[in-house]
């Protein structure tokens, strides 16, 4: 790995240390361009008065036209990241059969990540990456004695992800090998009407931190990291998932906002009069009535409009849009059409959207790679008789395309696998059934009346033989 004073001078001045640290070597689209077409409110749609011009009546007022905006990019990155995470990924321990000691370990990985609350954050944090392509994870230990990883400690370990969706900027650095030299954050505090612009960086060995709201100047000496690796872990995208389909939603807007337009134009009712009107109207309780010359005829024009042509149009933009995005529209009424399917037949349906994930997991699954190097970093710090075990422990991280379980299936499955065995106990069934509050309790009364009436079984047989 290269040295990091190999690319910036740390002894030069902050606007020139920040100015080397800012040269971002990876190619991210910027948030302020991608938000134009994540974010609905942000459509060109809502500001075009030329296409979709406003109405000025004799009167003065404005009668607006229609602008519809649909928030379909947003859809696809939520459901990518549940498609993704709603089914927890899991940390498989590979060789801590047989070791009281790396199951320990593993044990109490599994807490950091659990008071963490790691399962939530990924489904936050990936739809934010997937919105904006850059996100950096920092881990950082808080001072807090607590028991929650299995042994006493002083400290404990929290994460917080940063995106440019926040207001963040993100600068990683890497050398010509693609290791990550350095990660600085640029971002604005705003208190009492103040707001103020900082920067960090964290390397290896130190964090640095200056305050570039006026100027340059450095708020506080460099501090030592003492895991020795920068305590942080970078990932982007090249393009956002949404942008090949974008054009497609766009078309869907105009299209819907001209019907709407036409509409409400045709939406009043036309009186078509055949003839000569002789006298004026005659109103009655509940009539009203017209006398006509002869051959006369009064009638509403009824307006004809081809719906079959519009919805069509939309519907086929609509499945291009999902088809190109690799994502089921799994709306309710489309999932309303399918009735009751069978677990195998919904698994070949979401056959598109589980290769759409096992093409995106790779780069998650090296991005939590990383990062638990850094968890097992700071675990290390926590626990030093420990360093030897987290560097012999083997972890691998798996990705769960999401689809809905059916136990009864899964059941059949490994019955058959084990030969017909039973697969839990009664106990640990009462446990998952949740009807009871104490299980152990529910499960003694059961036995109980089994013995009860076993007992009276054989009392009637007895007195029957006698």
């Amino acid at each position: 790995m290269s040295d990091i004073k190999d690319y910036v001078d740390f002894d030069a001045s902050p606007s020139e240390v920040i100015e080397a640290l800012k040269d971002k070597s990876v190619d991210v689209p910027s948030w302020r361009h991608l938000s134009e077409m994540y974010d609905y409110r942000c459509h060109p749609i809502l500001q075009d008065h030329t296409n979709l011009r406003d109405k000025i009546r004799a009167d003065g007022t404005v009668e607006k036209s229609s602008r519809i905006s649909i928030g379909m990019e947003r859809l696809l990155v939520r459901r990518l990241s549940e498609f993704m995470f709603a089914i927890p990924a899991r940390r498989v321990y590979k060789n801590t059969a047989g070791s009281d000691h790396l199951q320990e370990i593993a044990r109490a990985l599994e807490s950091i990540y659990r008071v963490a609350r790691i399962d939530a954050h990924n489904l936050k944090r990936s739809r934010r990456f997937f919105a904006c392509c850059e996100m950096a994870t920092f881990w950082y230990a808080v001072k807090h004695p607590n028991r929650l990883y299995g042994f006493e400690s002083d400290f404990k370990l929290r994460c917080r992800t940063f995106t440019p969706m926040d207001g963040v900027g993100l600068y990683p650095l890497f050398d010509e090998r693609g290791d990550l030299l350095a990660l600085s954050l640029e971002y604005t505090v705003t208190r009492r009407n103040e707001t103020r612009t900082f920067f960090e960086t964290w390397t290896s060995d130190r964090h640095y931190k200056w305050e570039t709201t006026d100027g340059c100047r450095e708020v506080s000496a460099p501090e030592e990291i003492v895991i020795g690796k920068i305590p942080g872990v970078y990932l982007h995208r090249p393009e956002a998932v949404y942008e090949e389909v974008s054009e497609l939603r766009k078309e869907i807007e105009y299209t819907l906002s001209r019907n709407s337009n036409v509409i409400a134009y045709n939406a009043a009712p036309i009186l078509k009069i055949i003839g000569t009107l002789v006298g004026g109207e005659r109103r009655g309780e509940d009539q009203r009535i017209f006398r006509l010359s002869e051959g006369g005829n009064l009638e509403y024009v009824s307006w004809q409009q081809a719906i079959e042509a519009l919805k069509y149009n939309v519907g086929e933009l609509k499945e291009l849009f999902w088809a190109l995005g690799q994502m089921p529209d799994i709306s309710f009424s489309n999932m309303q059409s399918l009735g009751n399917i069978g677990f195998d037949a919904r698994q070949t349906l979401l056959t598109d959207a589980h290769l759409k994930v096992g093409d995106e997991s790779g780069d998650f699954i090296e991005f939590f790679d990383r990062e638990l190097n850094v968890v097992k970093a700071f675990l290390g710090a926590l626990r030093p008789d420990w360093k030897d075990g987290l560097a012999e422990l083997e972890v691998e991280h798996v990705i769960t395309p999401y689809i809905q379980r059916n136990e009864s299936t899964e059941i059949e499955t490994r019955m058959k696998a084990n030969g017909g065995k039973a697969l839990e106990s009664r106990l640990e069934s009462i446990e998952r059934l949740g009807l009871s509050s104490d299980p152990q309790a529910t499960l003694d009364r059961i036995r109980k009346e089994e013995r009860q009436d076993a007992a009276g079984q054989t009392r009637s047989s007895m007195e029957s033989y006698f």
